[in-house]
């Protein structure tokens, strides 16, 4: 081995040894840094207590979704929980200050939006002259999904239909729609409407 070699690995090797003497023989500077796990929004929204309810905020809203809310609490906190009211949200159609209950849909709706029976037995006072039927050939997913027997994958394939094959003519149209049949027709009947 040559000499310069030699002079290089005692150098490093000094370097090693005062570099472990400081670690452990110098005083601690500063505070320690703790790292902390975020709890996913979600999960802290879903919890409950006796004294909270949960509420599901939909429609005109920033952030849809299952809110936890203190039991006294009104349509307009729920509303504030989800973000706040989008610039599309029709808000003289729903009495801000009703009280909440567990369990409960806040539907809030766009401008110009018809609103069926069910949502307006839910959270939203209309007066007499407002529509309360749903126009399946404008109703975005959550109008159709407001709909007596309508979830999630039958509003997709109402919209899909209309999307392939133009706006429905008829009523009785919807039964081309897969996974609607005539009894789940037969409930929709008094709900839903073709419109202008």
């Amino acid at each position: 081995m040559k000499a310069w070699q030699n002079v290089l690995i005692g150098f490093l090797g000094g370097l090693l040894i005062g570099g472990i003497i400081l670690l452990f023989f110098l005083p601690q500077r500063g505070e320690p840094i703790q790292l902390v796990t975020a709890t996913p929004m979600s999960a802290t929204l879903t919890t409950r207590t006796s004294s909270t309810v949960q509420v599901h905020v939909a429609g005109a809203v920033k952030n849809p979704g299952v809110y936890v809310l203190p039991e006294n609490a009104r349509n307009i906190d729920a509303i504030t929980a989800a973000g706040g009211a989008t610039s599309e949200a029709d808000l003289e159609r729903i009495n801000l200050s009703e009280f909440i209950r567990d369990g409960q849909r806040v539907y809030v709706p766009y401008k110009g939006q018809p609103i069926s029976t069910s949502e307006r037995s839910s959270t939203i006072s209309l007066t007499p002259t407002e529509p309360t039927l749903v126009n399946i050939n404008t109703a975005d997913a959550d109008a159709l999904m407001s709909l007596p027997g309508i979830g999630e994958v039958k509003a997709a394939a109402i919209i899909a239909y209309r999307e392939t094959y133009g706006p429905f003519t008829s009523i009785e149209a919807l039964l081309n729609v897969k996974g609607i049949g005539q009894s789940t027709l037969e409930g929709l009947r008094e709900h839903i409407t073709l419109g202008p």
